[in-house]
C-alpha cells in the first residue's frame, strides 16, 4: 500500500487492517536496530471530530453542509470558552453550595447525571450570574462525557430539581435558556434523559414554551412532569427508594459525589 505522513492509502473497504498488521510484521521480521518497531496507540477524545462528526450529522438530520456548520461553530465557540476562569467567585460559590453536582445512580446502563438544585441557586441570587450556572454545567458535563466507555457514543442524563420552586418564588427561566443555548448546538446528541421535577401546569407550560428551541431529537428526551411514577419509570429508580430518603431531592443528595469537584477552589 502507499504510505504518506503514515497514512495507509490505495485499498479497499476493510483492507487497511490487513496492510497495517502486514506492514508490522515486514518490520519485526527485520529485526533492524536502526530501523525498530515502534508502536503507538492514539485514542481520540469523545470530542474529537473523529469521534464527534456523526453526532453533528445526526442533529442536522443528515444535512452535511449544516453539519459542518454546527461542527466548526462548536470548535469556535470552545476556543473562545476555555478554559473556564476558575477564579471567579460566582461560579464558585455555585459549586460550593453544589448547585449543580455529579449524581451517579448505578442501574444498568443509565448514565451519570448532572444535577441542578434551583432551590440552591436561588439562594445564591445575588452571588452569581446566569453565566456562573453555565459553567458549572459545561464543567460537569464536561467530565462525565470524558469518562464515557465509548467515546463514539458518550452520555449523561440531567435533571433539573425544581422542589421548592415557583413561577411566582422566582424561577429563573433565563438560567435556564442559557444553559440550553450552550448546551443545545455544542453537545448533540449526549443526551440520555433530561428530567425536570416537580412541575406545575403553569410550570410546565413556560419550561415547554421556552425550550422549543431545541431540536425535535433532544425534545424528545425531555420529561417534564409533576409525577413521581414518571421520573422513577424514565430512570429506572425504586420508588419505595426515593419515598425512604424523603423524596427526590434527598435521593439525589444520597447519591451525590462526595468528593465534589476537583475545580473547587479555597
Amino acid at each position: 500500500p502507499e504510505s504518506r505522513g503514515r497514512v495507509v492509502a490505495g485499498r479497499g473497504t476493510g483492507q487497511h487492517y490487513a496492510a497495517l498488521l502486514g506492514r508490522i510484521k515486514e518490520v519485526k521480521k527485520r529485526a533492524d536496530e536502526a530501523d525498530p518497531l515502534v508502536l503507538t496507540f492514539e485514542r481520540h477524545d469523545w470530542d474529537s471530530r473523529a469521534n464527534s462528526w456523526h453526532r453533528f450529522l445526526t442533529a442536522r438530520d443528515g444535512n452535511v453542509p449544516d453539519a459542518m456548520a454546527m461542527a466548526n461553530a462548536h470548535e469556535e465557540w470552545r476556543a473562545r470558552h476555555f478554559p473556564i476562569d476558575l477564579t471567579k467567585r460566582g461560579l464558585r460559590d455555585v459549586l460550593r453550595a453544589r448547585a449543580v453536582a455529579e449524581i451517579d445512580v448505578r442501574h444498568g446502563d443509565l448514565p451519570p447525571t448532572v444535577y441542578v438544585n434551583f432551590a440552591r441557586l436561588q439562594a445564591l441570587e445575588s452571588n452569581h450570574s446566569p453565566q456562573d450556572v453555565v459553567d458549572a454545567f459545561v464543567i460537569f458535563t464536561e467530565t462525565l462525557l470524558s469518562r464515557s466507555d465509548d467515546p463514539r457514543n458518550p452520555k449523561a442524563c440531567q435533571f433539573i430539581d425544581l422542589s421548592g420552586v415557583s413561577v411566582t418564588s422566582g424561577l429563573r427561566v433565563d438560567i435556564l435558556k442559557r444553559v440550553y443555548a450552550t448546551f443545545e448546538p455544542n453537545y448533540p446528541e449526549t443526551l440520555h434523559k433530561m428530567i425536570m421535577y416537580p412541575v406545575s401546569k403553569v410550570v410546565k407550560m413556560t419550561a415547554s414554551g421556552l425550550l422549543s428551541f431545541v431540536n425535535a431529537n433532544t425534545q424528545k428526551k425531555f420529561v417534564i412532569t409533576d409525577s413521581l411514577d414518571d421520573v422513577c419509570r424514565e430512570l429506572g429508580w425504586d420508588r419505595a427508594e426515593v419515598e425512604a430518603c424523603g423524596g427526590v431531592t434527598e435521593f439525589m443528595h444520597k447519591h451525590q459525589k462526595d468528593e465534589g469537584p476537583s475545580v473547587i477552589l479555597d
